[in-house]
This record gives structure tokens, sequence and C-alpha cells, in this order.
């Protein structure tokens, strides 16, 4: 892993810079690359620095929308990689169009299947990658925006589900106090973020009706006529596996949702410290200790294969 100080000289040496996501992008995901574009923009105004993706759409009237460069542009950039571990997993493949590669992240690592053979700074035990990002820009007294800092409290607050997760430290309310300071309007963005309209709410209701368990698991499986029928789309429903949480008490629950073509997202979260990384590395996905995922693709692996493996997981093994 690289230092701070490896990175920040990376930064420095490049005049244009791309900033890159995850498929399916969060709070956490757009709010650090909204972040960091702002923080190397203040801080070197002669730099260019775009970030690539889909965002999160409720947040741009806020925050500010994504960009979308060209390809000649892409090609003579730095492409940093946020909240995502490996060039695979990047929402949109033009990155691989970057000269060179850098990465901030806190996903567990899977060395195996996602090499990323390039500078890297990467703290598995941190709440949310915006955090990490916001001790980067603190060491080398980057200059904090109000929209940097609101950026990453965004990030940092969804991802830790309003400081409810594990992760979640006395250094975590320490950077928020800072972002406080830095003018950061921390209800408001918890407004925006954890808005429900009524079709949201009626559909989690929906979900909790549907769920069920076996062994230590809760599960639910949603397909598209489901979602559809209340308005909401395939990446909406995929999200909500939170709603499920504790619905029969059981210390893992999955969520299932269905694609139209037939393949499957699959969120896999422990609320008692059982650690489900594993299992979806065995199913080709990935994630952190208690929140991960993976894919079923061609009915490969099934739904009943998944609980089977997460009903073998042992509390803190």
């Amino acid at each position: 892993m690289s230092t701070f100080q490896e990175l920040y000289e990376l930064i420095c040496k490049n005049d244009v810079i791309t900033v890159w996501g995850h498929a399916l992008p969060d709070g956490d995901c757009y709010g650090s690359q909204v972040a960091l574009k702002h923080l190397i923009q203040d801080t070197f105004p002669n730099k260019k620095v775009y970030i690539i993706g889909s965002g999160v759409p409720s947040f741009f009237g806020r925050l500010g929308s994504m960009d979308n460069p060209d390809d000649k542009t892409i090609q003579s950039s730095l492409g940093i990689l946020v909240d995502v571990s490996c060039l695979r997993r990047v929402e949109d493949q033009r990155v691989r169009m970057c000269k060179d590669f850098m990465k901030f992240d806190h996903h567990c690592p899977n060395k195996g299947n996602e090499p990323f053979e390039h500078p890297s700074f990467v703290d598995e035990e941190r709440i949310a990658a915006a955090e990490i990002i916001a001790d980067f820009a603190t060491e080398f007294h980057m200059k904090f925006s109000k929209i940097a800092a609101e950026a990453i409290y965004l990030g940092m607050a969804t991802d830790s589900g309003r400081f409810l997760y594990h992760g979640t430290t006395k250094h975590t309310f320490e950077v928020i106090a800072m972002l406080a300071g830095y003018g950061a309007d921390l209800k408001s963005i918890l407004d925006v973020a954890y808005y429900e309209r009524k079709e949201v709410r009626l559909f989690k209701s929906f979900m909790k009706r549907h769920t069920h368990c076996k062994g230590q698991v809760d599960y639910c499986v949603i397909h598209p006529e489901d979602y559809q029928n209340f308005g909401i789309t395939y990446e909406e429903a995929g999200s909500f596996v939170n709603a499920i949480a504790g619905r029969h008490r059981k210390p893992i629950y999955m969520l299932a949702t269905e694609e139209r073509n037939g393949n499957y997202r699959v969120e896999l979260r422990s609320n008692k410290r059982y650690p489900i990384h594993a299992t979806a590395i065995q199913f080709g996905g990935g994630g952190h200790r208690y929140a991960s995922g993976c894919n079923i693709v061609d009915n490969r692996p099934s739904i009943d294969e998944i609980i089977e493996a997460l009903n073998c997981v042992s509390q803190d093994a």
C-alpha cells in the first residue's frame, strides 16, 4: 500500500485528473468523487478535474452533476478510483484509457480476483472512503470548500447508516466536527439523503412482508414486476437491503433483486458481526467484512446456494 505522500506527489505531477467510482454509485462513491474534485481544483487552480459516472442525481442541484470529458481528455489523465476495488468494478469502463492510476478505498482486498497494481491507499476499517479523503486533504492542508465538506459528510453519513454501523469511531466524529467548521450543513444533507417518497415507503413495507428466514438468514427476493408496480427502479430496489434488517431477528440478511434480464444483484449484510465478506468472494463478489454483495448470472449460483453458505458463517470468524 502506498503512503499519502506518494499519492499526493502523483496528483501534483498531473494536470488532468479524472475521478471514477463503482457501478450503482451510492453516497460515499459520489461524495468522494465530488469532494476530491473540489479539493484538487481549489488547491491547484490550474489543474483540470473531471468526475465520471452516474452519480447520485438527487444531489446534483446541491453538490454538482457529473462530467463527460472526451476520450482524448481521459487518455491524458491520471485516473483516481474512489470507493472501488479495481478497474473491473468501475462503472464507466473508459477508465482503462487513462495513462496512469491511483486509488482511495475502504473495501476488503480481494487480491486473487481483483488486482490493482498501482499506487493506492486502502483501509478496510474506515467507515467510508470519504473519511480517508478527508484525512488525506487535511494532511496536506488542501483547501476545503463548503461543497467539499458536505460531499465528504454525505459519504460518511450514508456509508455508516447515520453513524450506526460497525466502523464508526471517535475519529469519525472528529472529522464530522471539522466538516461542520468548514460550513457543512449536516442536517440538510441528511434531509436529502434520507428523504423517502410515498412509493418508496410502500415498497419497503412490501419487502418486509415478503422477507423469509432460513437458519440464521433473513432473505427477500424481489422480481421486476414487484418494484415496477410501485414505480421503483431496479437500481433503487437493489439498494434497499437495510429495509429488511431484523425482520425475523436473524444475524444475517440478504436481498436478491432480479434485473429484467433474469440476473440478480445480491446484497449481504450482518447486524451482529457475522463476517459475510468471504461468502461474497466465494460467489465472485466482494465488499466489506459485514456488508458485501455478489451477482447471480445465468442462475449461477442459486439463491439457495448463497443462503446455505451464509448459514455456515460463524460470528467473528
